[in-house]
């Protein structure tokens, strides 16, 4: 027992001598991590504290662990000082800090029409309301903008700690563009209209079409319509209400005591009654009953009853019940027609050769210049008397100004009066140049029609068959008609 213990002592003898023997561990400098956060925009420092007596971390220190993990942008140099003055160890500090990029703006759209499915009564420039006008057509003229476009922006480029660029993010174009005739300025900025028409806008496209569609009636749910291009109405016009159109109209229904006006031809599939119509082009309806018609270019109907009609060029009325009865027609050229009159001797008042605008014209002259003619004289006998009494130095402000006045006014009506006596004349030469129409029938002119042909009248005492009326050596004149 005894040896064991001092065995024991022994080993314990030796490894302290061992101990006091073996030289101290080395020291450790502090050890500088860089940590760069994923998108590189900021650079993290963890320092790791020195051993054994080893080095503090120094501003130099710091310096090139970050120049050797490539941090060379945004970096704080006050902090690295301070870490290097009071050194934070085991934490994560931030030492450098990226320019974030900034992304692009995403374009956007103005539209300048109204898009509001909700039909509502128009205001008129005195602010009362027109409860027939709904606003149901969008129309635009040709050059007229329909959409301000701002434009995507680039974005900024932002820059990462290791002094590399960060691209941004474009922003998307305007979710717009233009459609059927339509177009953008160079710059994108604006759509306009190439044509006169209706805009809508459908998905992304703005398109501006020629023609607008009425699907049912032009009622109380449409209100009235005016269009600047063409207008196909597959209803009917009820009564009181107005459609227009600058180019051509359509409409398969009835019209019944309403307005039409267009600029190009008008096609009434079904008939029109107790309307007014103008049209500036060609005229064809199924029938035409108590209706005031002013056409400029050719009309045709299957009859004509108890209306009044100016026709600029051909009158053709044709078909099973083919008459014109009752009312007037002023034709510019040929007027054919069945049946003209009634057998009960409805009065009937037809008048050739002359376009209808052309003859207003004529009359308005005519009624005007005696007017003038009047006023003139009138003036030159002011005109005198105060001009004789200037001679005699008797004239005061009032009275000056007062002849002034009437010189200006004389001058102004002789030039009137020139220049409507020049249009007469051109007019006159103009109806005689034109030449005169023919009535064409085939069938009877009934006693009570009256006819004017150029000057000359004629009423029809008896019926006439199967003839030809026309103008010959300044008399009216018919003839059979084969």
């Amino acid at each position: 027992m005894e040896h064991n213990d001092s065995i024991v002592e022994e080993s314990e003898k030796q490894v302290l001598s061992e101990e006091e023997q073996s030289p101290p561990p080395p020291p450790v400098d502090a050890v500088i991590n860089v940590i760069i956060s994923g998108d590189k925009l900021e650079a993290f420092l963890n320092i790791e504290p020195p051993e054994n007596g080893g080095a503090a971390p120094t501003a130099r220190t710091i310096a090139e662990a970050l120049e050797k993990n490539k941090v060379t942008y945004g970096i704080d140099q006050k902090k690295i000082q301070a870490l290097a003055d009071k050194p934070l160890y085991n934490r994560d500090i931030l030492i450098a800090k990226g320019l974030r990029p900034v992304d692009g703006e995403d374009g956007s759209f103005e539209l300048l029409f109204n898009t509001e499915k909700k039909l509502r009564p128009k205001e008129r420039a005195d602010g009362t309301v027109d409860y027939q006008d709904l606003g149901i057509v969008n129309n635009v003229r040709k050059d007229d903008p329909l959409c301000n476009i701002t434009l995507p922006t680039d974005g900024t480029e932002g820059v990462a700690v290791t002094g590399e660029k960060l691209l941004p993010k474009k922003g998307k174009p305007a979710p717009v563009r233009p459609g059927q005739n339509t177009e953008q300025n160079e710059q994108g900025t604006v759509i306009y209209s190439k044509i006169n028409g209706h805009v809508v806008f459908t998905g992304a496209k703005i398109v501006v079409n020629k023609t607008f569609y009425v699907s049912g009636n032009v009622d109380n749910s449409t209100g009235s319509i005016k269009v600047l291009g063409n207008i196909v109405i597959r209803g009917t016009v009820l009564s009181g209400f107005t459609v227009e159109a600058e180019k051509n109209m359509e409409i398969n229904g009835s019209v019944e005591s309403a307005k039409l006006k267009a600029g190009g031809n008008i096609v009434l599939r079904s008939g029109i009654n107790g309307s007014h119509v103008t049209c500036f082009g060609d005229l064809s309806s199924r029938f035409i009953e108590s209706c005031d018609i002013t056409v400029k270019g050719s009309l045709k109907s299957e009859y004509i009853i108890n209306s009044n009609i100016h026709c600029g060029k051909n009158l053709e009325i044709s078909g099973r019940r083919a008459r014109f009865s009752g009312g007037s027609c002023v034709v510019g050229k040929d007027l054919t027609c069945p049946i003209i009159g009634a057998d009960s001797g409805a009065k009937t008042y037809l008048e050739l050769g002359t376009i209808p605008e052309i003859l207003e014209r004529q009359k308005a002259i005519i009624k005007e210049l005696p007017l003038l003619r009047k006023q003139s004289g009138s003036l030159k006998q002011l005109q005198t008397l105060l001009e004789q009494l200037e001679e005699q130095n008797r004239l005061d402000q009032e009275k000056k100004a007062m002849l002034q006045e009437v010189r200006h006014n004389l001058e102004s009506i002789t030039e009137k009066i020139a220049a409507d006596t020049k249009e007469l004349e051109e007019i006159n030469q103009e109806i005689e140049t034109y030449g005169y129409g023919k009535i064409i029938c085939r069938g009877t002119i009934y006693p009570g029609t009256f006819i004017k042909i150029g000057a000359e009248k004629m009423a029809v005492s008896e019926p006439l068959h199967n003839t030809i009326v026309f103008l010959s050596d300044g008399e009216i004149h018919s003839s059979p008609a084969f």
